[in-house]
């Protein structure tokens, strides 16, 4: 199962920054999984709130500014992929609004990193498999009234076979659904040490956690 570090690992150091991804690479996760927000002077910066500490919303802020109200340097996509080119990322486009943005970025690095391009908007997700041919994924917090009517809509988008499902709505009834159309599964949201137990006995392709020591990482220790 790849385990990636839900926005990097985040205790020590601000989440979705070069510090937090470099730490959670040391623990021996094999990738990370970010998000992607547009600033107001066009930076695909990665940032996972839509509003800033002091309640400002992210889009009317420049980069600048919105590290100066969060305390730290935010990154954009471009210095995340150039810092850690052998990690694999599961890049989540927050809005429609930075699509273009990300178009133009991920173009740069579809034949020189490991991308998995996931987002709430369905419609995102379609669009950047179809102009980059990446492999994307839809992310999932409700269950599905009909999952196979559902998934009907990217049967003509060849790389979009992966689900991304919140904890709370994953079971195995809709895994083996998910599976019988072809679909990897990954898995995201598991607070305890049992709900990570839970999803290892799943015939899952993958997990997003922000805790590595219950998929048997230590925070601080590189893996050889």
């Amino acid at each position: 199962m790849l385990r990636l570090a839900h926005r990097g690992l985040h205790r020590t150091a601000p989440e979705n920054t070069l510090a937090a991804f470099a730490l959670s690479l040391t623990a021996g996760f094999a990738g990370i999984e970010t998000d992607v927000r547009l600033s107001a002077d066009g930076e695909a910066v990665l940032y996972h709130d839509r509003n800033a500490p002091d309640g400002t919303a992210v889009a009317t802020l420049n980069r600048s500014e919105l590290s100066h109200l969060s305390g730290y340097i935010v990154p954009t996509l471009s210095e995340a992929l150039d810092a850690f080119p052998d990690a694999y990322w599961n890049i989540e486009i927050k809005t429609p609004s930075v699509l273009p943005e990300c178009l133009a970025i991920l173009n740069n690095y579809i034949h020189h990193r490991q991308l998995l391009i996931s987002s709430f908007h369905h419609e995102v997700a379609l669009h950047i498999e179809k102009e980059l041919h990446l492999d994307c994924a839809f992310l999932i917090a409700h269950r599905p009234a009909q999952l196979n009517e559902f998934l009907l809509s990217a049967m003509p988008h060849p790389r979009l076979r992966t689900l991304i499902w919140d904890y709370e709505v994953l079971d195995l009834e809709l895994l083996n659904q998910s599976y019988a159309q072809g679909f990897n599964n990954f898995v995201y949201g598991a607070q305890t040490e049992k709900e990570h137990l839970i999803c290892k006995a799943f015939p899952l392709q993958g997990m997003i956690t922000d805790y590595p020591e219950f998929i048997g990482l230590t925070p601080g220790i590189a893996r050889q």
